[in-house]
């Protein structure tokens, strides 16, 4: 969880090294989920929390999986997601793009102020345009710097966190680096059923 915490507060994690001055190895370890939150000394906790500008408590609580405020899920949001993957296993690599670049569909999303959405569509094309060596639409350069104010996963993902069945580092990993980038955990492009 620190890795979420790291990357919503734009820190990196050898800045934390330097300003915690805590060895390069115990954060890597926190970051990396390798080791249990309950057995970091409190002097680690005081110097990582103070760092972050954030209290002792609040630090655990996010560590240890008690406060999930940087995830957000959507209902709505993980029927798209579904339609989407389903479109792209339908249509050729080339089909997809046509048909989403061509009717505007992104642009039609930031007008609506779907913005998860909107992002995870551009995610989906730069994916597949990254994936055949083909440019980047252009167009799009000012939304791909932006970013979605929480993480969006899936709803059986978040259960899985609440419930401690899975770590931030595991979705982390196995997620595309293309819809990261916006703040959207998606794995399963190319597997749909």
């Amino acid at each position: 969880m620190l890795r979420v915490i790291l990357k919503e507060k734009n820190i990196s994690l050898y800045s934390l090294e330097k300003k915690s001055d805590i060895s390069h190895s115990t954060l890597s370890d926190i970051y990396n989920e390798k080791i249990n939150i309950d057995k970091c000394s409190i002097l680690t906790m005081k110097k990582i929390a103070s760092s972050l500008k954030m209290s002792i408590e609040e630090l655990y609580d996010f560590l240890a999986y008690k406060k999930l405020d940087y995830f957000a899920f959507n209902r709505d949001f993980d029927l798209y997601k579904s339609e989407i993957c389903h479109d792209y296993r339908r249509l050729k690599d080339s089909e997809f793009l046509k048909k989403y670049l061509i009717n505007k569909e992104i642009e039609k999303l930031v007008i609506d102020k779907e913005y998860v959405k909107a992002f995870y569509l551009l995610s989906f094309v730069d994916y597949i345009c990254l994936k055949n060596d083909l440019p980047l639409a252009n167009k799009y350069d000012k939304l791909r710097k932006q970013k979605l104010d929480k993480i969006y996963v899936s709803e059986s993902i978040f259960l899985l966190l609440l419930n401690k069945k899975i770590t931030v580092s595991q979705i982390f990993n196995e997620c595309n680096k293309e819809f990261l980038k916006h703040n959207i955990i998606e794995s399963e492009v190319e597997n749909v059923i």
